[in-house]
């Protein structure tokens, strides 16, 4: 299974309006968090150049660590996502990793207010204030496929009205590296 999302800059009346016709849609919604993400460099390859990804997430106090494979579909984010919870706290987990010769590069911390939004196919839409880089907003299905992923985010975007908008390809991070 694969994970297809696309990032969109947004403003404040395009962020109302996006909350606006996802209420009418009938979106459920999934949760407000305050998220920490905590990236990782590998010790023998550069993940800049792989296009690949380690994160320890806090959410609301959760821990998760999570994978990330290169892009498979720019500018959309379609990529193989490997997520599971953790039981230990940040700094363990961080430890733990530092002592395999992983290093932090980066932290990104957001606002996050995520939606469900009915399929099919059934989407995740997230509504982000990040520290440091603005509003954006992420629509994120699950699929078996570059082309079902990419047909299924074209007509959500349409649907949710911002298929005008142009999909940002960097990560979070790549943004607030530049």
């Amino acid at each position: 299974m694969l994970e297809a999302e696309v990032k969109l800059a947004i403003d404040e009346s395009t962020e109302k309006a996006l909350r606006d016709r996802l209420e009418r849609l009938g979106a459920r919604l999934l949760g407000e968090h305050e998220q920490s993400d905590v990236y990782f460099a590998h010790p023998g390859r550069d993940f800049a150049k792989t296009d690949e990804a380690l994160r320890l997430r806090s959410d609301d106090g959760e821990l998760r660590v999570t994978y990330k494979g290169p892009k498979l579909d720019p500018p959309r984010k379609t990529r193989e996502e490997i997520e599971f919870p953790l039981g230990a706290d940040l700094a363990t987990a961080q430890r733990l990793l530092e002592r395999l010769g992983f290093r932090p590069v980066a932290t990104v911390v957001k606002a996050r207010t995520e939606l469900e939004l009915a399929g099919p196919p059934r989407a995740v839409v997230s509504l982000d204030r990040v520290h440091g880089l603005g509003l954006f907003c992420e629509i994120e299905v699950q699929t078996e496929s570059v082309e079902d992923g990419r047909r299924s985010l074209t007509a959500l975007c349409e649907r949710l009205g911002v298929g005008d908008r142009p999909p940002i390809p960097e990560s979070y991070l790549e943004l607030l590296r530049r």
